[in-house]
């Protein structure tokens, strides 16, 4: 695409931007190449672009990605597409395997941060600021990208030349961890303004470095786990909210504990991120609460997190796991009000502080030994949820790093429930077929289909598109699927 057709779509996307304080912004319909990248209010629009891509990347996939394919949600209802992905039925039309929006995001961010630097009229101070949000906001969606897909096509510059060939082959995920994402995160650290007002929907310091603590887990760089927490910690402005607070850190992000969140409404976003993946008042929801967390919260009705996540009033046990409550307000009697679709809004957690203390325990676990600190950290955040410390017997009495790698996983998905986060802890610590397979094959015997389970380790990885295989034809497909 042309560079004035780029601009254009920058411009258009300023409609539905993604941080509240841009919302006012007046949209520019149409730029020319000559106008766009001059003043401080185009850095600005230019930086909330990258945000709307962000929301359009993740308002339809955040659940699909994170959640789905785990043992937190079944199948709600007949639809094939949630069958599909819950079976691990997979293919290269399935929504949720097109990266579409993903490339669009870091295609904005490519322009940011070539073209920041050319705007006079922006302090370094500001200039800098601007550019260290684009390179972490790139570097995310490549840190979704390789979780999902694996090797991934690399781009960093715009493509402005029309007469240019676009494409380019995928490069491995552990060279785009190594040599694209870690660098771009420190590069943002370096850059940000740490002066700035901080706001729980744009990147900031918080943010970077749980990102990287993030990336450092999934390669097991357990030191460098351990040092970034701690950083995290220095900045001495997060902890874990209150019990009595437990729910504002996700209906209003506006603890202590909440580090970055995404704002998304259904009537400004658009999409079915929360409206069609866990229901509305007026629209069943694509999954249900799987048996696995349900059984777990039923066995220990003192978990205040029980009664944030499902309806432990009704006397059904199926209407209990219909609605998942967990991103909605609560009423005058304390239970959440469902709202209707066009009413629905989630502030989705991207990180937050019990987070980082599970990725910490994990790390302490496994790279120093330290079961005593790495059970301390579950045991604090069990303490907070009400319920009770962890139990030993459970885990074969913690006798090795595995039995408290379980109790730790297990706190994540009770913990981090619905928040895009439990599939991937999964891959990470290599237990996905264990899990999975025989989860699936209950699912299929349910269906009365044939029981297939989850046994090939290469579907672990989502199929590329066939739009995507179409468009460049030096992406090959993810095997064992097919175009």
């Amino acid at each position: 695409m042309t560079k004035r057709i780029y601009i254009l779509v920058i411009a258009c996307a300023l409609l539905f931007a993604a941080c509240k304080k841009q919302l006012d912004q007046q949209p520019i319909s149409d730029l020319s190449s000559a106008l766009f990248w001059k003043t401080a209010e185009h850095a600005q629009l230019g930086n909330a672009a990258i945000y709307d891509g962000l929301q359009k990347t993740l308002s339809g996939n955040f659940t699909d990605w994170g959640d789905a394919r785990s043992d937190n949600f079944t199948y709600g209802g007949t639809g094939e597409n949630q069958i599909n992905v819950v079976l691990n039925g997979l293919n290269a039309t399935t929504p949720g395997t097109n990266w579409g929006n993903l490339y669009m995001t870091i295609g904005r961010a490519n322009v940011a941060i070539k073209y920041l630097p050319t705007i006079t009229e922006l302090s370094e101070v500001n200039r800098n600021h601007y550019l260290s949000q684009a390179y972490a906001l790139r570097a995310y969606m490549y840190w979704w990208g390789v979780r999902v897909w694996g090797d991934l096509p690399v781009t960093v510059t715009p493509y402005e030349d029309i007469n240019a060939d676009p494409n380019v082959p995928r490069s491995s995920a552990d060279s785009i961890i190594n040599s694209l994402i870690i660098p771009d995160l420190e590069k943002a650290l370096t850059l940000l303004d740490k002066n700035a007002t901080r706001s729980v929907w744009e990147i900031n310091d918080g943010s970077i470095l749980s990102i990287l603590g993030d990336v450092y887990l999934w390669k097991k760089d357990y030191a460098k786990v351990i040092t970034t927490t701690s950083l995290l910690t220095a900045l001495g402005r997060y902890g874990l909210a209150a019990t009595t607070s437990y729910r504002d850190i996700i209906v209003t992000a506006s603890t202590n504990e909440n580090i970055w969140s995404l704002n998304w409404n259904y009537l400004v976003d658009g999409g079915n991120a929360i409206a069609g993946k866990i229901g509305s008042s007026d629209q069943t929801s694509n999954y249900y609460i799987d048996s696995v967390p349900l059984l777990r919260w039923e066995t220990n009705k003192a978990d205040i997190r029980r009664g944030i996540n499902y309806d432990t009033v009704v006397s059904n046990a199926l209407q209990r796991v219909i609605q998942i409550w967990k991103y909605f307000p609560a009423g005058s009697n304390g239970r959440p009000v469902v709202p209707a679709r066009a009413q629905n809004e989630a502030k989705l957690p991207l990180y937050r502080w019990a987070d980082i203390l599970l990725m910490r325990a994990e790390a302490l676990n496994r790279g120093n030994n330290d079961k005593t600190g790495a059970l301390a950290i579950v045991n604090q955040i069990r303490t907070r949820a009400r319920a009770g410390n962890v139990d030993s017997a459970r885990y074969n009495k913690f006798v090795t790093a595995n039995d408290v790698e379980s109790a730790i996983l297990d706190e994540r998905q009770l913990e981090l429930f619905a928040e895009g986060k439990r599939f991937f802890d999964l891959v990470r610590t290599g237990r996905v077929l264990q899990v999975m397979d025989p989860l699936i094959r209950q699912r299929q015997r349910n269906l009365g289909l044939s029981q297939t389970g989850f046994t090939d380790a290469r579907k672990i990885l989502w199929p590329v598109s066939r739009e995507a295989l179409t468009r460049n034809p030096l992406v090959k497909q993810n095997p064992p699927y097919t175009d």
